[in-house]
């Protein structure tokens, strides 16, 4: 079964039916179900976004026989997305996102507030964006084995959103475990690795070991303390705490591969958060990828010596 149908099995019938009705061959290109409060719900497709009919076809147009999400059932989809259970994942929801079984992610947003703790917390959702995980795993490419290889480890992976870096990340997983390198992964959002009931979804590679739901710097900081790494893996860096355990772990010896946003190299050396991982050592390449048309295909690799 698709991933896209075990993502759409945990939302009401209401639209859960008419996304199950999809046929195979359109279900395997949708990346995200985007619900909306009183807008039509939408799939994001390679060709572009698409609204779906209670039948089950895929139409170009929002029209008036698409599927629509009012807000009482947008609140019934995140009510489901949270199995019920909406104070189970507060700290996650004021994060913006929900992690899903099958490691699916739902991104929300609606109205801020402050808790009685003084935290951040959401009511009135407005939006869930439910990102589908595939864990299929795509070729890596030959350009990156002997950074891999080398003795420190100190890879970016940039791209835009959609471009296939989680699923590069996990071919860059297999190849560090092929190679006896012991390897912890810091997977904050239950995305590069994910998890279910029973554990998880698909084995991790042999020599890998995951830490789930940890906020990026207090897994960093929990692997060097217990695990001794030889490489630190991260998905989607750039605050400031996380800057400060990635200089940790090039202080101790730790190789990194991380991931951030941004479409081309001009985009990315004007990132605060890449001139803040520069200035650790932590980069000794960045590898580039083409966009969310060829997902997981390698654009270009840039020695970060040779680059001013």
């Amino acid at each position: 079964m698709d991933a896209f149908y075990h993502a759409a099995a945990q939302l009401p019938d209401a639209v859960s039916a008419p996304l199950r009705r999809v046929a195979p061959q359109r279900a395997r290109t949708v990346t995200e179900i985007r619900l909306r409060s009183e807008r039509r719900v939408t799939l994001t497709t390679p060709e572009g976004p698409r609204f779906i009919t209670p039948e089950g076809r895929l139409a170009e147009w929002a029209a008036d026989n698409t599927l629509f999400t009012g807000h009482a059932l947008l609140q019934s989809c995140f009510a489901a997305v949270c199995g019920h259970s909406v104070h189970s994942f507060s700290d996650s929801i004021a994060n913006g996102f929900v992690p899903m079984p099958g490691g699916h992610r739902a991104g929300v947003c609606g109205t801020a507030y402050r808790d009685g703790d003084g935290g951040l917390a959401l009511k009135e959702i407005t939006s869930v964006n439910i990102r589908i995980a595939r864990t299929s795993v795509c070729a890596c490419d030959a350009r990156l084995l002997p950074l891999l290889r080398a003795p420190r480890v100190g890879l970016v992976i940039a791209g835009e959103p959609g471009s296939g870096k989680t699923t590069l990340l996990r071919a860059v997983l297999e190849r560090l475990s092929d190679s006896g390198r012991k390897t912890a992964v810091v997977d904050e959002r239950l995305e590069l690795v994910p998890t279910g009931p029973r554990g998880f979804c698909g084995p991790p590679p042999q020599h890998c070991d995951v830490l789930s739901g940890y906020p990026k710097h207090i897994g960093m900081q929990h692997a060097l303390r217990a695990l001794a790494p030889e490489v630190l893996v991260c998905d989607e860096v750039g605050g400031v705490e996380e800057i400060d355990a990635i200089a940790q772990a090039v202080n101790a010896g730790v190789g990194l591969v991380l991931t951030i946003h941004a479409p081309d190299l001009a985009a990315l050396r004007r990132r605060p958060q890449y001139t803040a991982l520069r200035s650790t050592g932590a980069v000794t390449d960045v590898a580039l990828l083409r966009g969310s048309a060829w997902p997981g295909v390698l654009s270009e690799v840039v020695h970060v010596e040779a680059d001013p």
